[in-house]
């Protein structure tokens, strides 16, 4: 009886499954005419090649066998033909007869036929093209669709096409090729500006189906010309049935530009390096001190004049404009220090300033953390607890300063030893408390010593923007401004918690009395809504200028500036009249209340965009101000241009707000509720280094602060490009080098990977996969 029940279940857990393995061979089972055989059905019959098609059996209370040898009450077959199915019923060593066979039809539309009104046309001219055969929708292979399209190709095309009946796709039908006679020769130069008399190699480049012919009725693919002034070189393909396209090339002849140099700093100590480059230059760069190269490195012993000319194969730029490393006396002597120091018990912490054994008058020390001027300082000198070698250098009353003397710390463990907090307490102290123009109040803090965090608090009911951050924003509640005055206290973390030492607070009174008359706000913020390349090196940049009136009375006489000529400088050129169109928040063209000055330039005192006495803003009113200008950065010094536009207007009572723009598309960045303390220039990165088909965009600099944005020395370059680079500090130190960058600097120097350089400018140098080299300066913010 168990045995029953078992078989039973197995039988059960069979079907439930659908599927299992035969426990007796197919060909040993005999044909059973009390067991039922199985009903095949599908959800369609017609499917098309390859596709899935799902087959069920019913009917069956035992296990169903497919005429494939699977097993299941359902089956998924990929049939590529029209094929039958059959199944039947195993039920022990019994099987069904077979069902009747179930047919999957595949539809496999038929490869269409194409046809072209002409193989051969001539540039400009169109082709007709049709399709044969297909009942279904004619697919091209440049996305058009129907059984007939006209295509009119610039150069030699392939077309090809497929036919799509009820979801099944055709095979790809013969391709046609469309062959374009006198299509337009582009002409590849070896060099756009040359030296009188330089070879420069022209090459006709693209598909001829006729005969190259240049305008000295040569006819080779390439040729070698040596102007000896500025000349146009065209070249065009000629055939018998069509009218040629000329295209056309200037080379133009003239020395070599002016290097532009730079001296890292311009006054130095009698011993001291330091780095000279020099840019502009398409050659090689010559110092009138013999060096060769676009980045030097001197050490004058007197005040010295250095400048320099560019050299492109036999002929040479005009000298550059000097510059003057001016040196203004001598470094002071390395520091006398003790080599080692370590610590006396129960202290476990050393007075590192004890290691000086001369105090020479005049002379100021100062310890760093690593031997370059760029390390960090030691922030508490008098009780140093970690043992590391530090470096002590000199500084004498000129600024020149010392190599650096190293002292070895030790840090021995002490039984009971006195907390280092004993020697370095806690320190805190609030640097600013002033009043915004909201009522508000930017308080700025400082803690050190063996204090690691702060916290702010208040005996008000006001908020905080934050709490343990060192800028924080305090804003005065109506009982704060009723009692008016509210203590605020900034106080540090307890350095050893149950230990001796304690934490440490300072105070400061705000006076929080209310505003009589509050005061009215415009807020300004400018970002670039877009940029062209109209062509070569010429472009379109539209900037968008957002006013907001952030008071709550209307705003009179409001005056827009916007001095695009100190923005577009140093040999970029502003080409034409700037466009200028106002818009609401919707983007609705706005007239009324607002009266664009005709006369804006952006040049020459040409500044003012509106006209003051028939421009107001209402209250909670934005206005978007376009403003359309042509660049022409061909003999550009700079690849990055910074804008700023500045607001004026009056409000009720009678006080003149005013703002200048904040990046972006906020005027208050730090929402504290006044737009005038965080306003940044607007960036546009336009000039590249390189030709056209090579861009590489390098930004002037990055901000390295751990906020998410502008985190990495990002730089654009084409795929496949490999770049190195080399970072120097204003010394001429290397302080990173990659020779594949990833786009992954974040401002770590390579000596000290955990320690980030300081904010100022450095240099650096670029050398690309394809021979190319370029040098430029870089800003560290934070």
């Amino acid at each position: 009886m168990k045995l029953i029940i078992t078989r039973l279940f197995v039988l059960l857990f069979i079907a439930f499954l659908g599927q299992t393995a035969l426990a007796f061979p197919i060909d040993s089972l005999r044909v059973c005419d009390d067991l039922a055989k199985p009903v095949v059905n599908s959800e369609k019959s017609v499917a098309c090649s390859g596709q899935p098609v799902v087959l069920r059996a019913t009917g069956c209370d035992g296990t169903v066998v497919w005429s494939n040898k699977k097993t299941g009450f359902n089956l998924t077959v990929y049939p590529t033909k029209t094929t039958s199915y059959s199944a039947f019923c195993q039920k022990d060593s019994c099987k069904s007869v077979d069902s009747e066979p179930y047919t999957v039809v595949v539809n496999t539309p038929r490869t269409p036929i194409i046809n072209a009104s002409s193989k051969e046309i001539c540039h400009g001219q169109s082709a007709t093209l049709t399709m044969a055969g297909c009942p279904g929708q004619a697919i091209w292979s440049d996305g058009s669709l129907g059984s007939e399209i006209v295509v009119t190709p610039q150069t030699t095309t392939k077309y090809t096409a497929t036919c799509r009946v009820e979801g099944c796709v055709s095979c790809f039908a013969e391709d046609i090729i469309i062959k374009v006679l006198g299509a337009p020769l582009a002409i590849n130069v070896s060099e756009q500006v040359v030296c009188a008399g330089e070879a420069v190699s022209l090459s006709a480049a693209g598909s001829c189906a006729g005969q190259i012919k240049w305008d000295d009725g040569s006819t080779d693919q390439q040729r070698v010309v040596r102007p000896e002034a500025t000349t146009t070189y065209s070249v065009s393909c000629q055939s018998e049935r069509c009218t040629a396209v000329i295209n056309a090339t200037t080379i133009q002849v003239a020395l070599p530009a002016r290097p532009a140099l730079v001296a890292l700093r311009g006054s130095i100590c009698r011993g001291e390096r330091v780095a000279l480059s020099a840019t502009n230059c398409a050659g090689t760069v010559k110092w009138s001190d013999g060096s060769v190269g676009a980045m030097i490195t001197v050490q004058p012993q007197t005040t010295t004049t250095y400048t320099a000319f560019c050299e492109r194969g036999s002929c040479r730029s005009l000298d550059a404009a000097p510059v003057v490393v001016a040196v203004v006396g001598d470094a002071p002597a390395k520091p006398v220090v003790l080599s080692e120091m370590s610590n006396k018990c129960p202290f476990i912490v050393v007075d590192l300033s004890a290691a000086l054994q001369l105090r020479p008058a005049g002379i100021t020390f100062e310890a760093r953390q690593a031997a370059s001027p760029d390390a960090p300082l030691v922030e508490n000198i008098g009780a140093v607890s970690l043992g590391e070698t530090y470096y002590i250098f000199a500084k004498n009353e000129l600024g020149c300063q010392s190599e650096p003397a190293a002292v070895k710390v030790l840090i021995a463990p002490c039984r009971q030893a006195v907390p280092v907090c004993m020697n370095n307490p806690a320190e805190v102290a609030i640097l600013k408390a002033e009043k915004t123009n909201v009522g508000s109040y930017a308080l700025v803090g400082k803690w050190g010593g063996s204090a690691t965090k702060a916290t702010w608090s208040s005996n008000g009911t006001g908020a905080f923007s934050q709490t343990e951050l060192a800028n924080v924003t305090y804003t005065p509640s109506e009982a704060d401004q009723k009692a008016g005055s509210v203590t605020v206290a900034l106080t540090t973390n307890d350095p050893d918690s149950t230990g001796p030492c304690t934490a440490t607070l300072t105070t400061v009174v705000l006076k929080t009395e209310q505003m009589t008359k509050p005061k009215e706000m415009i807020g300004l913020s400018k970002a670039v809504n877009a940029w062209t390349r109209l062509e070569g090196n010429k472009f379109e940049i539209e900037y968008w200028i957002k006013v907001f009136n952030l008071g709550s009375n209307v705003l009179k006489k409001v005056q827009l500036r916007d001095t695009l000529d100190k923005t577009f400088k140093n040999g970029a050129v502003i080409v034409g009249k700037p466009k200028v169109v106002v818009f609401d928040a919707n983007l609705a063209i706005i007239t009324k209340n607002w009266a664009i000055d005709t006369a804006f330039t952006g040049q020459a005192g040409n500044y003012e965009l509106t006209v003051a006495e028939n421009t107001e803003l209402s209250a909670g009113e934005t206005r978007i101000v376009s403003i359309k200008v042509k660049i022409d950065v061909t003999n550009a010094q700079d690849s990055v241009f910074y804008n700023t536009a500045y607001a004026t207007a009056l409000d009720i009572n009678g006080n003149l707000c005013r703002d200048a723009s904040a990046d972006g598309k906020l005027a208050d960045l730090n929402g504290n509720g006044d737009p005038t303390d965080d306003s940044t220039a607007t960036p546009v990165a336009l000039q590249s280094l390189g030709k056209d088909r090579d861009l590489l965009f390098v930004p002037e600099g990055f901000s390295p602060n751990g906020d998410g944005i502008n985190d990495v020395l990002a730089i654009q370059k084409p795929a496949g490009l490999r770049l190195s680079i080399a970072i120097y500090n204003r010394w001429g130190g290397l302080i990173y080098q990659s020779e594949d960058y990833k786009n992954d600097w974040n401002g770590s120097a390579t000596n000290r990977a955990n320690e980030t350089i300081p904010v100022g400018t450095y240099f650096s140098v670029l050398k690309t996969s394809d021979g190319r080299e370029f040098s430029k300066f870089l800003t560290v913010n934070r």
